[in-house]
């Protein structure tokens, strides 16, 4: 991704495909978007991208791994990569959209496109919902601190919440 803007007008009526790998470029969006990211595989980024009657249709994948905090002890985590989309981007959208930038731009008489607001936004999509070192990650104690992962602490175990304790009075009756 050594520039940020993509020109357009030299793909023929087949499209084109391009793949984009660098680490510098990601290392720079993560720190721009505030995303305490690292890499650990190089991210590549494949496109094929087609002209259509009202704008260009754009494949992509994204591949590869990142360490992320997990979410449960703040170890690092690494998170694979690996996710194909497509879009449609038109030259001129129907009803502009004042809060989404567009992708395309008209300038100097050719179309560009805007890579790396594209890339970031896949990349967002790409990541799961939750970054965990492993599925049995026990987390931090939420007294001490303490990574459950590496050792147990010695805080009291809290039975729950003293409002609802009443509730543990109650019995359930068979029919």
């Amino acid at each position: 991704m050594q520039k940020k803007w993509l020109s357009l007008t030299d793909i023929p009526a087949e499209g084109r495909e391009f793949s984009f790998q660098d680490d510098q470029a990601w290392v720079y969006l993560w720190e721009k978007n505030k995303l305490p990211c690292a890499m650990a595989e190089s991210l590549v980024v494949w496109l094929s991208i087609i002209p259509q009657k009202k704008g260009f249709y754009i494949q992509g994948k994204i591949s590869g791994s990142v360490f992320l905090p997990c979410n449960r002890c703040l170890e690092q985590a690494r998170v694979g990569v690996d996710y194909s989309f497509g879009l449609f981007e038109e030259f001129e959208p129907v009803e502009p959209d004042h809060v989404q930038k567009p992708l395309l731009r008209f300038i100097d008489g050719a179309w560009e496109l805007d890579i790396e607001h594209l890339f970031w936004e896949q990349f967002v999509l790409a990541l799961p919902d939750k970054y965990l070192c492993s599925e049995s990650c026990k987390g931090l104690c939420p007294h001490c601190g303490q990574n459950l992962n590496e050792k147990i602490c010695s805080c009291e175990r809290n039975a729950g919440d003293p409002r609802l304790a009443v509730l543990k009075q109650f019995k359930v009756k068979g029919n």
